[in-house]
């Protein structure tokens, strides 16, 4: 076992953005919004003006209104992100720490080369680290500041959400079984834009996650069956369509429902996905949940959870109602 998921804090912006209203300044033509809108499900995307500290700023502050007893026993605070560089190089996101009232010792770091999966892999780094009794804080968010940042070619466009992710070495609540990741490196310089390298990752993207998916449930001693669910990247509503025919999996045991409410907000998506199961008491006692993500890059990352109690993970969310666009 790597640890414990203790809480999910979770930051949604208030304002949102339509398809319609992002498609001018992505050149997306007719055709491109009725492609990711029909077949890609793809309908609403948080936005809110402002730096990436500005996300993470009232994220950090709920947190820390939540977990007041624990903030001097956390010991590492790991932002996960998808963008190498996300901010300017003169600053750190440490000055936010300090501001929200993290112990001086607090370590700080970022990771980042698993793109999109890095939130996941994080953890098995993190939990590593930890003694009994410490806690480390994930924190998983990043800003779609720019055209090439925010559309993914004929694939997904991106949402701005941020989560505050507590964890445990030995804790009480929801158990971290195990990671397994897997990468295909020979498209370490996928960009995320249309180039010969993209379009040769996009005709072996549904085999490589199939094998990596099969890879997971038999690292984890598990079949598709014997989990509850899978929270999986909001990359879009086809690709995990087909890849739930493809490996046999009832296509409702793939929790889908925050593609249309969020868009693809980076790699906080299967923490968004693990969230709203909780919030709508969807996880029974005795619960496996596997939470899945692939970066560009490229690299699968995987976690099995064991949930004892079902829905025993404390949500925080700063909407008043989480999830807050109901979907048809």
């Amino acid at each position: 076992m790597l640890g414990h998921i203790e809480s999910i804090t979770v930051y949604i912006p208030e304002q949102r953005k339509s398809l319609a209203e992002v498609a001018p300044a992505l050149n997306l033509s007719p055709l491109d919004v009725r492609m990711f809108s029909r077949f890609y499900g793809l309908a609403n995307f948080p936005r809110q003006p402002g730096s990436l500290n500005d996300l993470l700023r009232p994220l950090l502050k709920q947190f820390t209104e939540n977990h007041a007893h624990c903030i001097s026993r956390i010991k590492h605070v790991v932002h996960a992100h998808t963008l190498p560089c996300i901010r300017p190089f003169d600053l750190h996101g440490k000055a936010l720490l300090d501001e929200a009232g993290f112990s001086d010792d607090t370590h700080y770091m970022s990771l980042t080369m698993g793109h999109c999966s890095t939130s996941l892999s994080a953890v098995d780094y993190v939990c590593r680290r930890l003694n009994a009794g410490e806690y480390a804080l994930l924190l998983v968010g990043e800003k779609a500041f720019h055209p090439k940042v925010e559309l993914i070619d004929d694939t997904t466009i991106m949402g701005e959400a941020a989560c505050a992710v507590l964890l445990s070495r030995s804790g009480e609540r929801c158990r971290v079984t195990a990671r397994y990741s897997m990468q295909a490196g020979e498209f370490s310089q996928h960009r995320g834009n249309a180039t010969e390298e993209e379009s040769r990752f996009a005709s072996v993207y549904i085999s490589f996650i199939v094998t990596a998916m099969r890879n997971a449930l038999g690292h984890f001693g598990h079949t598709a069956s014997s989990l509850a669910w899978i929270a999986p990247h909001n990359v879009n509503l086809s690709s995990w369509q087909r890849l739930a025919d493809e490996l046999n999996i009832t296509r409702q045991k793939i929790f889908l429902e925050n593609v249309p409410r969020y868009g693809h907000c980076f790699g906080a998506d299967p923490y968004l996905n693990l969230a709203t199961l909780i919030r709508q008491k969807k996880l029974s006692p005795e619960t496996n949940v596997m939470m899945v993500s692939v970066g560009l890059g490229a690299t699968f990352s995987s976690l099995l959870l064991g949930l004892s109690d079902g829905n025993e993970i404390p949500v925080f969310c700063n909407l008043e109602q989480f999830p807050d666009i109901k979907q048809d």
